[in-house]
């Protein structure tokens, strides 16, 4: 583990110029640029708030900052799932020449989702100054750590997708159902009080690690209030079992890797 985080440090400027260079080309030919990775879930938000808020009957004012937080994590968890898929194969060139341990490829990957969505949450800081002001102050001081937990959640997750789609290149398919099939069983646009009908669905809200990893964001942004300690638990507790999954596949995919491009 040392010699790896060693040459990890000894490889940054390298992977972060392919962090860099992602983040260029994902922008590139677009007018809005940067911008719309910023107007997207507002966008979005306006849209499904303006939906399900008059089927759930609900305010538009009191649902959409619930909607736009859900949807800004989502992304971020969605996007290390089914693009981190990609982060090994795009990086098959440069494997193919240098000697770099092929997790810096999925970590700019991870970096890249992580930068996407510290500019994502821009959008919800700025509609909760307006909303509510007093909420901004407690959610940017929650949110370096709150980023860094995200972060390494989605370098495990993305680790795990990048081993496995370089193994089985039809995985983003059937990852792409089962996320689909997550989302709708995750509050991230359905409100607590949407589960409490049926007692088996409201155990399965409060033991749902995405319930608890969204806390981290809506408790100081939404409400005003700390992430409980359990939120925090919740989410240090799946970050370590998807990183002793991920660690488990580098040890075994590491050295094989080349093989699978």
């Amino acid at each position: 583990m040392k010699v790896l985080i060693r040459k990890i440090y000894q490889t940054r400027y390298f992977w972060s110029h392919l962090v860099r260079a992602e983040l260029k080309n994902k922008f590139r030919r677009s007018k809005l640029g940067i911008l719309w990775t910023f107007m997207n879930p507002l966008l979005l938000t306006a849209l499904m708030s303006t939906v399900f808020g008059t089927v759930f009957n609900m305010s538009f004012a009191d649902y959409a900052p619930y909607v736009l937080s859900g949807l800004i994590v989502w992304e971020l968890i969605s996007s290390s799932f089914i693009g981190g898929g990609y982060s090994i194969m795009t990086g098959e060139q440069y494997i193919r020449q240098f000697n770099h341990p092929v997790i810096i490829y999925t970590l700019r990957s991870a970096l890249v989702f992580t930068i996407t969505f510290v500019i994502a949450m821009m959008s919800l800081g700025i509609w909760m100054l307006i909303v509510s002001p007093a909420n901004v102050i407690l959610g940017i001081i929650t949110l370096p750590l709150t980023t860094l937990l995200y972060f390494c959640l989605s370098w495990a997750i993305t680790t795990i997708a990048g081993f496995t789609n370089a193994k089985y290149r039809d995985y983003p398919q059937v990852m792409a159902l089962v996320i689909q099939a997550v989302w709708y069983v995750s509050p991230v646009f359905f409100k607590k009080d949407m589960f409490t009908s049926n007692p088996a669905l409201e155990a399965f809200f409060n033991l749902n690690p995405i319930t608890h990893i969204l806390n981290l964001i809506r408790d100081p942004f939404l409400y005003g209030v700390m992430p409980t300690i359990t939120d925090y638990l919740y989410t240090l507790g799946t970050i370590l079992v998807f990183s002793l999954w991920a660690g488990s596949i580098y040890n075994k995919n590491s050295k094989k890797v080349i093989f699978y491009l």
